[in-house]
């Protein structure tokens, strides 16, 4: 029913526009990524987005050339619009508000490992809707069963199934398999998703 789904980039990775205008026209509840308020805490909020507008145009016949709700935003320094902190002081998510979050990344791998932008606002986030950070013994196994669900989305030529000549990505002998070496602190995905494949990770243990 709810769902945190990221505004791209205006390049280098996969477009979230169309999808998000069916997000709104199936009329979920939608959060979307602002870390514009201070860059250096590396920290980030999801907010709620009024979407009543967008779903009125996102029912008419050319809805897919129509505007949509975040396209007066501000945009912050990667050039991704963010809610503006007017409207948006009383829709930050809150652990359980969120039952899919869907997340970028620069790779991902067939052991649902994602190697992000290295500035962590993505863990801290799910840190903070999962448990509200590690569990009791200090550790992180990167799953829960609690919400959010997490789905990788990228480009094709971002799922890596074998290293990419000439690209040293570190050391992945962490016992967890996959390309991607992840840390305690790094969540696996539940699921990762390209334009042409869906993959369900394993239960990680």
């Amino acid at each position: 029913k709810s769902i945190g789904f990221f505004l791209s980039m205006p390049l280098g990775e996969i477009q979230t526009r169309n999808a998000i205008r069916q997000i709104v026209k199936d009329g979920k509840v939608l959060f979307v990524p602002r870390v514009g308020l201070d860059f250096e805490k590396c920290d980030m909020d999801l907010v709620r987005c009024d979407t009543t507008a967008a779903s009125d145009a996102s029912n008419t016949d050319d809805g897919a050339d129509c505007e949509l709700f975040y396209d007066s935003w501000p945009r912050n320094k990667w050039g991704i619009p963010e809610p503006p902190v007017a409207t948006s002081s009383n829709g930050v998510a809150q652990p359980g508000d969120i039952d899919l979050l869907l997340v970028p990344g620069l790779a991902f791998d067939t052991h649902g490992h994602r190697l992000g932008q290295g500035k962590g606002y993505y863990d801290r986030f799910i840190a903070k809707m999962r448990d509200g950070g590690d569990d009791e013994d200090g550790a992180n196994d990167g799953r829960s069963e609690r919400k959010p669900i997490l789905v990788g989305v990228c480009l094709e030529e971002q799922f890596l199934d074998e290293v990419p000549h000439g690209i040293d990505l570190g050391d992945s002998s962490d016992g967890s398999g996959g390309i991607i070496p992840v840390s305690d602190h790094d969540y696996i995905m539940d699921m990762v998703l390209t334009p042409s494949r869906t993959l369900t990770v394993p239960t990680h243990k």
